[in-house]
């Protein structure tokens, strides 16, 4: 009698804690009705943006609203002023980010990288600059607080010059193509496609002096709020999955995707498709990403322009990624 009590008592546990559980997983969803992504104004977060913008995202019960700034680093700007509830950037203002909020009570961390490539970043000059000696005593156009800074004083650094050598003129990315053109400038240092448009706009008289292949890896990086990640984690877990989507979405209708982009960002077509097809979307944590952002921000802290090594136990948060697929994170 005892024996078929106990074992009644064990099966009823048992199929109360498999319900539970059952129940939690299948209930297991973002908390908000809808969600606010910021970012730059070009198709190098194209993962998030086409898979939002397809609809891919919202059977994970994440609803996202996009909203664009001049840069990331912009868009960082504001997310450390309380907007949003992700930001999507380039590396430097990511990591700027990260060390500006160490010691805030909530923290903005990094959630998933989102890309990286090689050869999107430029150095545009007058066509009569053809070597980088050139550059000496010039007027160089850069966005301060954006991966451009870095990647300006990165390149004049391999060419054994340094930043008080130039003039680096603070200017936003697409004055820096009439400004060139215009001849208030000598050369700037930013992404594509405004080198692209400044050959557009000014023809012969300018040319590409460099990319920054064999320089640098580049990332986009979304971040996020440590709160997220401890009071909404599907949210999070949702959010990498839908970079997921919109990867995969690239891959199979590049094309869908680049119409997609391009009537969002305002871009010509063939410029879009031209940038699309440089990005590798991976949001594995791995120790390749940690390495390049390292070699990055200890470049910028070389320079003054950084105030601490990246502490990856603190400033970034695999919860996340983990979630999706333990073995993202590497």
């Amino acid at each position: 009698m005892k024996s078929n009590f106990r074992r009644s008592l064990v099966i009823l546990v048992a199929a109360t804690v498999s319900s539970a559980f059952m129940f939690s997983s299948a209930n297991a969803a973002p908390k908000k009705d809808k969600y606010q992504l910021l970012l730059g104004s070009t198709p190098h977060f194209a993962a998030p943006v086409s898979a939002i913008l397809k609809g891919l995202c919202k059977p994970l019960g994440l609803n996202v609203d996009i909203r664009k700034f001049t840069s990331g680093g912009v868009a960082a700007q504001s997310f450390m002023a309380g907007k949003g509830d992700f930001v999507d950037t380039g590396d430097w203002p990511a990591v700027r980010t990260w060390l500006k909020t160490e010691d805030q009570d909530d923290p903005i961390v990094g959630l998933a990288p989102d890309a990286f490539y090689g050869d999107l970043e430029v150095i545009q000059t007058k066509a009569s600059i053809t070597d980088p000696q050139q550059l000496k005593g010039k007027k160089i156009g850069v966005w301060l607080g954006t991966t451009s800074e870095f990647w300006t004083a990165l390149y004049l650094d391999a060419h054994g010059i340094s930043l008080d050598e130039v003039q680096l003129i603070n200017i936003k990315p697409a004055e820096m193509v009439i400004a060139l053109d215009k001849g208030d400038i000598d050369a700037f240092g930013i992404w594509q496609p405004y080198g692209w448009k400044s050959d557009a706009v000014s023809g012969d008289k300018v040319h590409a002096l460099s990319d920054a292949k064999g320089y640098f890896t580049e990332y986009v990086v979304v971040s996020t709020r440590k709160s997220l990640l401890d009071n909404d984690p599907d949210a999070a877990k949702a959010m990498v999955q839908c970079m997921q989507k919109g990867a995969e979405f690239l891959r199979t209708d590049i094309d869908e995707a680049g119409e997609i982009l391009a009537k969002f960002f305002k871009l010509p077509l063939p410029d879009t498709m031209r940038l699309i097809k440089v990005l590798n979307n991976n949001v594995a944590f791995t120790p390749a990403f940690r390495k390049d952002m390292d070699s990055l921000n200890n470049f910028m802290l070389g320079k003054g322009k950084s105030k601490s090594k990246i502490n990856w136990d603190v400033h970034f948060d695999s919860r996340g990624v983990r979630s999706v697929d333990p073995a993202l994170v590497q």
